[in-house]
């Protein structure tokens, strides 16, 4: 089989709701709704973890937080994984990677870099040379007087093209480019007409009520800074709408209303404006006679409360940050205009690898390529995430949040409760699916370890012994016994294991569960 071009595109904070494929009846989003017509929408796609460098460490190495080592922004990952581009170089792709990575040490795998980081910093990376050249600081903000032609997520689809078209122009090898653009990121600062898209159009009301706050766990009320909040305490009402983004501790209330709806127009409008280049990226693979033997896949590393229970951050697993728009498409390969159930960061490597015809045994997601261009459902069955001391699992009936240090839980019912409001961690009647969603998901946290390290182990172990062996038979030794029995036994056991088996086990508990409990009804 000929090797696939991979096109991997990502946004930044991009919640599910900027796409009308996923269900939004407010979306813009033309591109990216034809390329779920022409490929598999999952519609239960989550991220990792709702942390931009956290998810994006589970996407270069396939592996989950506790083993990658990145658990929050500003903390590095381990660098002893091969990553997902130093296998497809083994395996003779030419790697690009345009726009942002944030995942720790930019692997010597990529041939093609332009790497830039948020819009908001002063910095000299390849986007500032070229608006300066143009006359525009590289700090951004709203109103934003910067051309939608030279703004950077057009400049970052610019050179993806130019790279692209250069190597397929010259070479017969396959690409795999890695398109990742900074917005909807903060600061909200679409360009041009993109400011004012939204301007006539009503949004969905905001999802909170009174006193959600109050009621986090208190790890979250930690992470997000609300450790000492006192709803007594007047709201700000003189706030600017950037500083309502950027202030992480605001919290929604009537008084400013306004200023947040004036905010969320803003964040819609700069998503359209990211479908409008993505359409222009999939337009050049299309006329370049490049899209039957290119496999696209487009995701986001996590999503956005936008004051939805009041805040605005990610950080959390309600549905609006840890839920993710993912989108395949490769046509004449895999279905098109079909849905899938659930997919999650992790899967978006080991897919890729497959996809390519690699396979690896220790990256901890799954190959969700092969069942698909076999017309098959996703191999995954429940999505699995985790942020600092805390994990959840998300079945299609339960959300069960887990926080490690104080053992609290917090449980939705996924069907009856899409909005999030009601917590039934305590109620009476849900107390052994509680329990049986806590075990399924400390199971997995159990589970988990360092494959890579332990395969590199077991190999140079398997040496040692066939070394002492071969040394035996050369003195004429016969020891009649094996030599490091258990030790042997024990390596040969690590050896077979793959590191998508945790994700398997948790499948087979998780759909019991449903089976058992998916029709139970309780009065919130």
């Amino acid at each position: 089989m000929t090797q696939p071009n991979i096109l991997l595109i990502t946004t930044d904070s991009q919640r599910c709701d900027t796409l009308r494929c996923m269900g939004s009846e407010f979306a813009i989003s033309p591109n990216l709704d034809k390329l779920a017509e022409e490929g598999v929408l999952f519609e239960q796609a989550h991220t990792s973890s709702p942390v931009c460098a956290v998810a994006r460490s589970s996407l270069i190495t396939g592996l989950h937080s506790p083993i990658h080592g990145c658990i929050e922004n500003g903390l590095k990952r381990y660098n002893h994984f091969p990553t997902l581009p130093d296998h497809l170089k083994e395996h003779g792709y030419h790697n690009i990677m345009i726009g942002k990575t944030h995942f720790g040490p930019i692997p010597d795998s990529f041939d093609a870099k332009y790497i830039v980081t948020e819009k908001m910093m002063d910095t000299d990376d390849c986007y500032a040379a070229h608006i300066r050249k143009h006359g525009y600081s590289r700090v951004s903000d709203h109103p934003n007087p910067v051309p939608e032609e030279l703004f950077m997520e057009a400049f970052l689809v610019d050179k993806t093209i130019e790279e692209i078209k250069n190597w397929t122009e010259n070479k017969n090898a396959p690409f795999f480019a890695f398109c990742s653009m900074v917005s909807p990121h903060e600061p909200i600062d679409p360009p041009g007409k993109w400011a004012h898209l939204y301007d006539d159009i009503t949004l969905p009301e905001i999802n909170y009520q009174e006193g959600e706050i109050e009621e986090l766990p208190e790890q979250l009320k930690t992470i997000l800074g609300f450790s000492g909040y006192d709803a007594s305490t007047p709201s700000n009402t003189e706030v600017e709408i950037q500083d309502l983004f950027e202030a992480r501790g605001a919290i929604y209330s009537e008084e400013i209303k306004d200023k947040i709806d004036q905010l969320r127009k803003l964040y819609y409008g700069l998503a359209a404006y990211c479908d409008n280049q993505i359409g222009r990226l999939i337009k050049f693979i299309n006329d370049a006679g490049l899209r039957e033997n290119t496999l696209i896949i487009f995701s986001s590393d996590h999503g956005l409360q936008l004051f939805d229970h009041g805040f605005n951050d990610k950080h959390n697993y309600y549905d609006a940050s840890w839920r993710v728009p993912f989108i395949m498409s490769m046509p004449g390969t895999l279905p098109e205009g079909e849905k899938r159930k659930f997919a999650i960061w992790n899967d978006i490597s080991t897919t890729i690898l497959a996809a390519a015809g690699i396979e690896n045994k220790t990256m901890q997601g799954f190959d969700l390529y092969t069942p698909l261009s076999q017309n098959k459902p996703s191999p995954r069955k429940c999505a699995i995430g985790t942020l600092f001391k805390s994990a959840a699992i998300a079945t299609e009936k339960w959300k069960l949040e887990y926080y490690f240090d104080n053992g609290e839980a917090r449980l939705y019912d996924r069907r009856n409760d899409r909005l999030e409001q009601h917590n039934l961690a305590s109620h009476p009647a849900l107390i052994k699916i509680r329990e049986q969603l806590v075990a399924s998901l400390l199971n997995w946290r159990a589970d988990l370890i360092d494959l890579y390290f332990y395969h590199q182990a077991t190999e140079q172990f398997k040496k040692i012994i066939q070394k002492r062996k071969e040394n035996d038979m050369k003195k004429n030794i016969n020891r009649n016994r094996e030599l490091a029995p258990v030790a042997s036994r024990v390596t040969s056991a690590v050896s077979s294991i793959k590191g998508w088996e945790s994700e398997e086990k948790l499948n087979k508990r998780v759909l019991k569960i449903d089976a058992v409990y998916g029709d139970c009804k309780v009065n919130s």
